[in-house]
């Protein structure tokens, strides 16, 4: 909950933090990476395999490090650096998976599908404890910035309750 001016405002902190972090991830020529200690073997369908292999390159400019491993298994050495290494394998298969489907949650552009889960997965949860300090910053770029007004999927990230709706509620305008 923040106020600004005359309105209160009832923010999501999924869908804003997902928001801010897939407007990075598409502004970025190419996303920063951090290499894993242990690169990750992942065991893909024959489906999700085969979908995903294409898309080492989209993946690579994503952010992640990915090579064929044979047997419907990547090895993965490195991931964007907003994302949490110890969610890479379900990830990945979240990824392989929607590109085996062919489903597309956003554009049809596939480098944008990988950035959409990406910043999904890398976004504090609903019932994740944030800081004060962290809860204000994330307030002001949702309130400082009109471009973020919905999370990718689409949803509302925040709504406005003004001071007459406020009034209005309590009878005291009409």
């Amino acid at each position: 909950v923040a106020q600004m001016g005359e309105s209160i405002y009832f923010i999501d902190k999924h869908a804003a933090h997902e928001r801010i972090i897939y407007d990075r991830l598409k502004a970025a020529k190419r996303a920063d990476a951090q290499m894993l200690l242990s690169p990750v073997n992942v065991t893909l369908g024959r489906e999700e395999y085969t979908a995903l292999l294409p898309m080492l390159d989209a993946l690579d400019e994503a952010g992640f490090e990915i090579e064929d491993f044979g047997g419907h298994s990547v090895l993965v050495r490195a991931v964007p650096m907003m994302l949490d290494a110890e969610d890479v394998s379900a990830l990945l298969q979240e990824i392989a998976g929607g590109l085996a489907s062919g489903r597309q949650d956003i554009k049809s552009d596939k480098l944008e599908w990988i950035y959409h889960s990406s910043a999904c997965r890398a976004a504090i949860k609903a019932g994740d404890t944030s800081s004060a300090k962290e809860m204000q910053a994330l307030a002001e770029q949702v309130l400082l910035n009109d471009h973020v007004r919905t999370c990718p999927h689409g949803r509302p990230v925040c709504f406005e309750l003004t001071r007459r709706d406020f009034e209005k509620q309590f009878g005291r305008t009409k």
